[in-house]
């Protein structure tokens, strides 16, 4: 009798052990199915972004070579325009021949020096370059037009100014014309800065170039 109740333990036991075995399996079974479940998500979240990225990669790409080869054009736009006006400019300096330089003998004002100018075949000057510097006189260089923008007499653009500290200023809101104000004896003046702009009617000498 005591054999017997001793084997029907040993198999109560036996058999706790195996359902505990089959369910702990099961646990694992379930747990690793969950585990690569989200690794099976993970990885397709991973394939979408790197989807994603190359399509932006690719866009970005499309972006750069379309500004890079636009940014190109323009810029041959721009040398080419700068050749074509530097061969102008040459063409247009061959056909004058020399230069000759002289002054009015009259005190006049801005308009009536350039006609004076213009009567012997020539125009008040136009200084492009620091040689042509010269001291108390009318140049032929207005804002008539355009107040503040400044034009040659042969409608070229200001480039490059040589002008007193703080000018010009339109002080009086009628200086239109330009005058070079060089003298000597104020030493605070360099010969390269002394442009003034004045009243286009105050009477000064001009100086013609032809």
């Amino acid at each position: 009798m005591l054999c017997f109740q001793m084997i029907c333990v040993l198999l109560l036991i036996n058999n706790i052990l195996l359902h505990i075995t089959i369910r702990t399996e099961r646990d694992l079974i379930k747990s690793y199915k969950n585990m690569f479940e989200e690794f099976k998500q993970t990885i397709n979240s991973l394939q979408d972004n790197h989807t994603d990225l190359m399509i932006e990669k690719h866009q970005l790409q499309d972006i750069f070579s379309s500004s890079s080869q636009k940014n190109l054009e323009n810029r041959v736009k721009d040398l080419t325009a700068e050749k074509d006006q530097l061969q102008r400019d040459f063409d247009s300096l061959n056909k004058k021949g020399p230069v000759c330089f002289f002054m009015s003998s009259e005190l006049k004002s801005w308009s009536d020096s350039r006609q004076y100018c213009r009567d012997r075949g020539a125009d008040l000057l136009i200084i492009n370059t620091e040689e042509k510097q010269v001291s108390l006189v009318w140049i032929g260089l207005s804002d008539t037009e355009n107040e503040g923008s400044m034009k040659w007499v042969d409608n070229s653009p200001l480039k490059q100014g040589f002008w007193l500290k703080g000018e010009p200023n339109n002080y009086y809101e009628n200086e239109d014309c330009i005058e070079l104000n060089y003298k000597r004896d104020q030493v605070e003046r360099s010969p390269l800065n002394s442009w003034n702009d004045q009243p286009c009617s105050e009477k000064k000498k001009g100086i013609c170039e032809k």
